[in-house]
C-alpha cells in the first residue's frame, strides 16, 4: 500500500525515536536510513522499521568511511571482502572478474528476495560462445565452475555478516531488498554498478554496456 512520502526531518524523527541514545549514529549514513524507511513505507513487509532500523545501525557502524555512504555505495560495502578475493583470485583475467562480478550480483539479489540462486548466467556465456574467439567446453565448464565458488563465497559471507554482527539473516534480507527498492532488478543492477571502479575505461565500458542483460539472464 501507497503511503504518504515523509520528509527527511520526519524519518530522522523515526531513527531518534527507536534508536534512542545512538541516534547521533545516523550522521552521514541518513541516506541508507532513508532508503530503508522508503521501501518499507510503500510495502507491508512482515519486518518493522523498529526491528530493522537497529539492525541496519549496527552494519552501518561497522562501515569506516570519511564520505557520505549512499544506500548503493553500503551495498558495495557489505560485499567488498568477495570482491577482493575475485580479485585476488582473477588478477589478470578480465573475463573472469566480469563473470564473477555479475555472479555476485545475482547471487544477492536471489538470496535477499528468497529465490534460487542462479547457477549462472545463461546470456553472458552466450555472448561469450559466440564471440570472436570461440570458447571450448572445457572453458564453459571454467565459468561455470567460477560461478558456482564465487556464489558459495557470497552466501558464505552473508552467514558471518549475520553471525558477527547479530543480525538476523532475515533482516540482512530485507535491508538489502530496501537498498533495490523491493525489486529484484533495480538491486541488481545497483550491485552491478558498484563493480564499475574496478575496471580501466575501456573494460569499464564494455562492463556497463552489459548492464542491459538484466537479472537473472
Amino acid at each position: 500500500m501507497q503511503h504518504n512520502i515523509l520528509s527527511d526531518s520526519e524519518k530522522k524523527k523515526i531513527i531518534q525515536d527507536i534508536l534512542g541514545e545512538n541516534h547521533n549514529a545516523i550522521g552521514q549514513n541518513f541516506p541508507v536510513f532513508s532508503a530503508l524507511i522508503d521501501s518499507l513505507s510503500n510495502a507491508n513487509d512482515i519486518l518493522s522499521l523498529a526491528e530493522l532500523i537497529p539492525s541496519l545501525n549496527t552494519l552501518l557502524s561497522g562501515a569506516v568511511t570519511s564520505t557520505l555512504i549512499s544506500a548503493a555505495s553500503f551495498a558495495g560495502i557489505l560485499l567488498f571482502p568477495v570482491t577482493q578475493m575475485v580479485n585476488l583470485v582473477n588478477a589478470k583475467q578480465i573475463g573472469h572478474r566480469m563473470y564473477s562480478y555479475r555472479c555476485i550480483a545475482y547471487t544477492t539479489t536471489a538470496w535477499a528476495f528468497d529465490m534460487t540462486i542462479p547457477t549462472g548466467s545463461a546470456k553472458i556465456l552466450s555472448n561469450i560462445s559466440s564471440g570472436p574467439i570461440q570458447k571450448s567446453s572445457s572453458a564453459t565448464m571454467e565459468y561455470n565452475n567460477l560461478w558456482r565458488k564465487t556464489s558459495t563465497s557470497v552466501l558464505h559471507k552473508f552467514s558471518k555478516i549475520s553471525e558477527q554482527n547479530n543480525v538476523p539473516t532475515s533482516h540482512l534480507k530485507a535491508i538489502f531488498r530496501a537498498l533495490g527498492g523491493l525489486q529484484t532488478d533495480k538491486l541488481c543492477l545497483t550491485l552491478l554498478t558498484q563493480f564499475e571502479k574496478q575496471f580501466h575505461s575501456n573494460t569499464r565500458n564494455i562492463w556497463k554496456n552489459n548492464y542491459k542483460i538484466v537479472f537473472p539472464q
